[in-house]
């Protein structure tokens, strides 16, 4: 079959260009693992990929990558998980660099854009924040890139709360000009570099994990001025898909990647890497967002958690939802808030929304109006209202410094915490 690339079908599903070649290859090592002995279904067009080719869920992957495994016989392979954020933690397979191997073909090209888009230079000094433990395999993989970016690493992975100073100093003294990592760590390393009085020239950050989010973007820039701060979006599953650009958008890595955008919001990869051990096609990557095209480009933009909702006095709520009514209340356009889920002793359910913000110099004084605005654009939406009608529950609004944020054992912030 010769290579076809084709732009989207004028359907109710969109995509970004199309190689049958690459497609047939990943099906073809799929059929292998799901149905030994069967031939593949071969691909005439996206049509036939649609129609033979069902999507890929959590449980399919983690079935696929523990066959892998099993299979793997004396292929070395690095082997860690997911971080279990929005669901239990799958096996994440990744070849090792073997003595006298050479990265794969996507992995040249993914350390080429990275340097075409000035996100990281040789020369550079980061400081890789990404957590080391829990079976994580991130903070590794972020070394492999920036070593092949000609950077030098420090990998700090966390701050000691009891040796910061120290950490920060000896930062300064190496030089850091990058910090990557996820966005709930980043902003703990702004507030203790702020606290410390110790300066860092940071230029980029670059981070991964979650959503960053114009309040958490706007505290960073805050603490380190001119900073450039740049989205790489991807799966644990499958590296990254998608690069931000100047403009908030993020740009597909067509030559690595097959997304699609499905009718309800939701979004599809399918790698197009035939070296991973777990072949990924069609997963359900648990985000949804808007797709859209500039020439021979595909974008991806407002992604957010397809599943970020919690049940309040049998209301579903989404988180997006909370962050908009929280941001109107402050006059903002966006809001870092964590939703606290608990119950009293009369077994009614509390719902406590903790607004996270920096801006306490400007509410010092009308800090209880804030709270008062805040509150009143819950209240006044038709979901909580309706929650509360029911007289089985309460809502309550604190005011915290962004610093206070919660984050998991894999540094990412949780932004819903259910303790009933």
């Amino acid at each position: 079959m010769s290579a076809v690339s084709v732009l989207p079908d004028a359907d109710s599903w969109q995509h970004n260009r199309l190689d049958l070649t690459k497609l047939q290859v990943v099906v073809n090592q799929l059929w292998a693992m799901r149905h030994p002995g069967q031939p593949a279904p071969q691909l005439q067009n996206y049509a036939d990929f649609q129609a033979l080719v069902p999507s890929m869920q959590s449980a399919d992957y983690a079935l696929l990558a523990r066959q892998s495994l099993a299979n793997h016989h004396e292929v070395p392979l690095c082997i860690g998980g997911t971080s279990g954020t929005t669901g239990q933690s799958k096996l994440v397979l990744t070849r090792t660099n073997t003595p006298g191997s050479r990265p794969s073909e996507l992995d040249i090209q993914l350390i080429t854009e990275l340097r075409i888009a000035g996100a990281l230079n040789p020369g550079d000094v980061v400081a890789n924040l990404f957590m080391v433990g829990l079976f994580s395999i991130l903070h590794h993989g972020f070394n492999r890139i920036l070593e092949a970016c000609y950077c030098s690493v420090i990998p700090l992975a966390s701050l000691d709360p009891a040796k910061q100073q120290a950490q920060l100093a000896f930062m300064q003294q190496c030089g850091v000009n990058v910090l990557v990592g996820t966005p709930g760590t980043l902003i703990q390393v702004a507030h203790a570099v702020r606290e410390s009085g110790i300066s860092l020239p940071i230029s980029r950050i670059l981070f991964t994990g979650e959503r960053m989010g114009a309040a958490k973007a706007a505290v960073l820039r805050q603490i380190f001025p001119g900073v450039r701060i740049i989205g790489c979006y991807g799966l644990s599953e499958c590296g990254f898909v998608a690069l931000e650009q100047p403009d908030g958008r993020y740009l597909v890595r067509d030559n690595a990647f097959f997304v699609e955008r499905a009718p309800n919001g939701r979004l599809l990869i399918t790698s197009l890497d035939p070296s991973l051990p777990t072949p990924v096609v069609r997963y359900d990557s648990g985000d949804q967002l808007e797709l859209c095209h500039v020439g021979a480009m595909t974008f991806l933009h407002g992604i957010d958690r397809a599943d970020n909702a919690f049940n309040f006095i049998g209301n579903l709520i989404e988180l997006k939802t909370v962050r908009q009514l929280v941001a109107a209340g402050l006059q903002q356009t966006d809001a870092l808030v964590e939703v606290q889920l608990s119950t009293d002793v009369a077994g009614r359910d509390e719902l406590l929304v903790r607004v996270l913000t920096d801006n306490f110099s400007h509410y010092a004084r009308e800090t209880q109006s804030v709270n008062d605005a805040v509150l009143q654009q819950l209240l006044g939406h038709a979901e909580i209202k309706e929650a509360l009608d029911k007289q089985a529950g309460t809502v309550r609004v604190e005011l915290l410094p962004a610093a206070a944020a919660t984050l998991s054992g894999r540094n990412k912030h949780q932004s819903i915490i259910d303790l009933r």
